[in-house]
């Protein structure tokens, strides 16, 4: 007889479909991604994506509007954003992991910035993203291209 896992304290499956949103997306962005495999990384049920999420494109942009506050808040540490560090800590993964798969959820973020579903929410969490980071540094981590990408969002809006 197989044991029963304990119960999860209230939020933690949403937590842990964020955190393998994070790696799912990052590597394979909004369209690549599936919600199945996401919550197989997760170790959740797939019903439980939608019960956290009304749809895929929601899972997107809280995943993104994480990694944007991740990437924040260890810059305001006065670390460097690309975490080979080794400082911090996560439950479940180590900081440096975490921290690079949310540079990779941004970076996908900005390719998808001009999608129609996607793009009223992504300009909004992209311009104060970048905003917040300093127009320097932005340019610095995510390369002319991404702010070739938001600024090419921005114009069409």
């Amino acid at each position: 007889m197989s044991e029963r896992r304990a119960r999860r304290r209230p939020g933690e499956n949403r937590e842990r479909l964020i955190e393998a949103g994070l790696i799912e997306f990052g590597l394979f962005g909004f369209h690549g991604a599936s919600t199945a495999a996401i919550a197989a990384r997760a170790g959740v049920p797939q019903p439980h994506v939608y019960s956290n999420f009304i749809n895929k494109q929601a899972l997107f942009l809280e995943t993104c509007a994480a990694a944007t506050r991740m990437v924040l808040a260890h810059e305001r540490r006065g670390l460097r954003t690309h975490a080979s560090d080794g400082t911090g800590g996560h439950p479940q993964r180590a900081a440096p992991a975490l921290l690079a798969d949310a540079e990779r959820t941004i970076l996908q973020a900005l390719t998808a910035v001009s999608a129609p579903q996607l793009a009223a929410d992504l300009i909004t969490l992209l311009s104060g993203f970048r905003e917040a980071y300093g127009d320097a540094d932005f340019e610095q981590v995510y390369g002319s291209a991404g702010v070739a990408m938001l600024d090419h969002a921005l114009e069409r809006e």
